[in-house]
């Protein structure tokens, strides 16, 4: 069976989360987005990854025995990289598919997934095209004739907080463990005898090679991934997801932290998504919260997105740093690779490679080749190296910052 993982016209909403990563990689729960599709399908099943053209060589590093940009001859299934697809989506899918060739499932005009025989297939070429940023839209599927299917089945990533809103479902499901087993320790992991866990609200995971200090309470659905380090005193209220190689502290709760994420002192982070070498100074603080309790926006593209919850705290893209008693409001959105200080909170939209003083309100670009240097150096304390690949992935955001929003 091939299975092509699709980035449609609609993936700008979710930046920065995406800048750095193909939009897949995104995580809701446990896993990313694309892990809970290759759960599903045996391990023969042949990948490929359609993805902005900049992203690609890095993407054919990282996913070696898949193919980028590239179709092969033959039958396929197309999934939208914005869903968040159960196991039980997946079986209905591929079920009907069987009975519905060269289809495809709609909902609210997004692509959710579709299908195509293998002498249809020779037309999607024009699309997943590797010299071009050909995202796949709703016209596209117009275009080249498939049998639509309406559906409102499916949950859509459609901006970045619908990843906080959906984690604790998710997480839930992913934590479901056969075995009635309510707290999972791998017995690889260090965990002093004065944690105190609380699986009432849900499960908790802790991953092999997790270190946990004394003094440190988990309130689940929580999942702590391989070889992180919860410091003495921490505090989570799940659902909180916390990724591998994480160095942790504080007060957390309704969070989702991918790997490499250092929040090592005292501070809340509520309802916030960090990405990769994020690093949070000592006392640095989200509000996740409005006084007046009314729903909290975001600014996506120039627009007021109303995210209809009343709690979301920030959204940070990789390699962004806070100083000391850095505070950062409801709703906030920053880029990738920005440095925040100073006294008072910082704006609501920070955009990518910005040095912002909140005590100056002011704010002046950070230089590429400083940025790559720290960020280089943030990843070899961590024992990662960042390949040419990546460098190039960097530096092509960095060259097109001015035409990003974010």
């Amino acid at each position: 069976m091939n299975i092509c993982i699709f980035e449609d016209f609609l993936i700008s909403n979710l930046a920065p989360l995406n800048y750095l990563r193909h939009t897949s990689k995104l995580i809701c729960g446990v896993y990313t987005l694309q892990e809970k599709i290759l759960n599903y399908f045996p391990a023969k099943t042949k990948l490929t990854l359609h993805s902005r053209k900049y992203l690609a060589e890095y993407l054919r590093e990282k996913f070696p025995k898949a193919c980028v940009n590239e179709l092969r001859e033959s039958d396929y299934i197309f999934l939208n990289s914005r869903v968040l697809f159960s196991k039980h989506d997946l079986k209905n899918i591929v079920k009907l598919f069987k009975k519905e060739k060269n289809s495809a499932l709609l909902q609210s005009k997004n692509i959710i997934a579709f299908n195509t025989s293998a002498d249809n297939t020779e037309k999607f070429k024009e699309i997943i095209n590797p010299d071009t940023d050909n995202l796949i839209a709703f016209s596209d599927i117009e275009w080249l004739g498939l049998n639509k299917i309406e559906t409102n089945d499916f949950k859509v990533i459609n901006y970045p907080s619908d990843l906080i809103l959906y984690n604790e479902d998710e997480l839930n499901y992913d934590l479901k463990n056969p075995a009635k087993k309510k707290l999972y320790i791998s017995a690889k992991a260090k965990v002093s005898k004065q944690v105190s866990f609380d699986t009432s609200k849900g499960n908790i995971y802790i991953d092999k090679n997790a270190v946990i200090e004394p003094f440190t309470y988990i309130k689940g659905p929580v999942y702590i991934g391989e070889g992180t380090l919860l410091r003495s005193g921490t505090k989570l209220y799940g659902p909180v997801r916390i990724g591998g190689l994480c160095k942790v502290s504080g007060e957390i709760t309704n969070s989702i932290l991918h790997w490499y994420v250092n929040k090592q002192h005292l501070g809340f982070l509520g309802h916030s998504y960090l990405c990769e070498w994020v690093n949070l100074g000592a006392g640095t603080t989200t509000s996740n919260l409005k006084n007046n309790y009314s729903n909290i926006s975001l600014n996506i593209n120039g627009d007021e997105v109303n995210t209809n919850s009343i709690f979301l705290g920030s959204i940070i893209g990789d390699h962004t740093k806070t100083g000391i008693q850095t505070m950062l409001n409801t709703g906030t959105i920053i880029g990738i690779s920005s440095n925040l200080y100073g006294a008072g909170f910082h704006n609501k939209l920070v955009k990518s490679f910005s040095w912002t003083d909140a005590s100056a309100n002011q704010t002046k670009v950070y230089e590429l080749s400083k940025a790559l240097s720290t960020a280089k150096i943030s990843m070899t304390r961590r024992e990662a190296e960042m390949t040419k690949s990546y460098e190039d992935m960097f530096t092509c955001v960095f060259n097109n910052k001015d035409e990003l929003f974010v």
